[in-house]
């Protein structure tokens, strides 16, 4: 009869320069933690626009320097003088 599988012996673990000591792990560091305070109550806003749409707004946003969020508001505060509060 065959011995059956001829199987390799696990490679040895790595030893630190100190001898035969496991290394010591280290301590994570500390990460701040979240403490972001919102000024009003925020929602996301998800709704499908068209690309060109979506690229209109980015693009804006980058040459007046401001945020989405923001053109939006000042979009729906235009819309409101125009026709009215919904």
């Amino acid at each position: 009869m065959s011995k059956g599988l001829q199987i390799a012996e696990p490679p040895r673990r790595r030893q630190n320069g100190t001898g035969g000591a496991p290394a010591e792990r280290k301590k994570p560091v500390e990460v701040a933690k979240f403490d972001h305070v919102s000024e009003d109550e925020k929602v996301q806003f998800n709704k499908r626009v068209t690309r060109r749409v979506a690229d209109g707004y980015e693009i804006l946003a980058i040459r007046t320097r401001r945020k989405v969020p923001d053109l939006l508001a000042e979009a729906l505060s235009l819309l409101e003088e125009k026709h009215g509060k919904a």
